[in-house]
């Protein structure tokens, strides 16, 4: 490759690790969902290399990234919402650095022709966020696709003192026509998908995701779906499936309406019923998703999120064609 990588040796206590790390090492991170063993294996069954920043001295492992290689392409995630690396707060930034040229090294030596590198959005961690992506701008990547997204911060304060002035009127609305908000059970899988997708279908837009592909990582993880009801007297009117992430953050993954119902915005009630949720259950950010259509955002469904009370979050795509 033309250039020189300093030697983890030279630092004391720091090595650079490919492949799995002794059991004995502590993650000083909390490892997200789509970057567990468990979750990529769901992804792909094979082609699978890791790699780590470790300190020897205190067990500790400070950052982390999984690729899977296939075709001369090394990707993280290979399919899911991102991959990246996983970073202790206390990693320097130029161990960091250090690291991304060691494995940029190490993926070429097994073949990888290009990298692509789906970051989490900016929102989950600013400081983190922005540090990977000057330090991966500095080893020459670019940006391959840039979305943008829509989280909401959860807090002590209500998020009706979020919301735009139209979106409170619409969830006084709401209530005042007796809509329920309700939890629901993973049992309910297969009801809740089909609702949202046949909402999806009558607006002429589609799932990223088929049944039978969503219900396998449902059943893998049941314990990190959520499922949401708004009901109007006994008939579901709207509806999300969600997902734990990470520690603190919880992803409306799908969600919908009848069409049958826009006069009541329940989504804006069903938002409004999540964030008192995500707070009870202490979650710190909701992520809304991105929102595109053909690649150009959506402005329409982008300026709702912000409405309700989200702020926007960049969410990055990095890609390095290698020799």
């Amino acid at each position: 490759m033309g250039k020189k990588f300093r030697l983890a040796t030279e630092w004391k206590n720091i090595e650079f690790v490919e492949g799995k790390v002794s059991s004995n090492y502590a993650t000083e991170y909390h490892l997200s969902l789509f970057n567990t063993q468990a979750h990529r294996s769901l992804q792909a069954k094979q082609g699978w290399i890791e790699f780590h920043l470790i300190r020897t001295d205190k067990k500790e492992i400070l950052a982390s990234i999984f690729f899977c290689l296939e075709g001369g392409i090394a990707s993280s995630p290979t399919s899911a919402p991102f991959g990246s690396f996983e970073l202790s707060e206390s990693v320097s930034t130029e161990y960091l650095y250090e690291f991304i040229g060691f494995v940029e090294l190490r993926l070429n030596r097994h073949g990888a022709k290009q990298i692509r590198i789906k970051n989490y959005p900016e929102a989950y961690h600013s400081r983190l966020h922005n540090l990977v992506t000057v330090l991966l701008f500095n080893h020459q990547y670019r940006i391959d696709n840039a979305e943008l997204g829509a989280c909401i911060h959860v807090d002590d304060d209500s998020l009706e003192l979020k919301m735009d002035q139209w979106e409170r009127r619409k969830l006084k609305q709401a209530r005042k026509a007796g809509l329920s908000f309700k939890t629901l059970s993973v049992d309910k899988f297969n009801e809740v998908y089909d609702f949202i997708l046949a909402c999806r279908e009558k607006r002429g837009q589609s799932l990223s995701m088929t049944k039978s592909q969503l219900k396998k990582v449902v059943i893998k993880f049941p314990s990190e779906f959520y499922l949401f009801g708004v009901y109007e007297r006994k008939g579901l009117v709207a509806a999300s499936i969600s997902i734990r992430v990470s520690q603190d953050v919880v992803y409306n993954f799908y969600s919908a309406h009848a069409r049958s119902s826009d006069h009541l915005s329940p989504v804006v009630f069903l938002i409004s019923n999540l964030y008192y949720w995500a707070y009870g259950h202490k979650f710190k950010l909701i992520d809304l998703g991105t929102s595109a259509l053909g690649g150009v955002p959506n402005f329409p469904l982008i300026d709702f999120k912000l409405r309700l009370g989200a702020s926007p979050s960049m969410k990055l795509t990095f890609q390095k064609k290698l020799k």
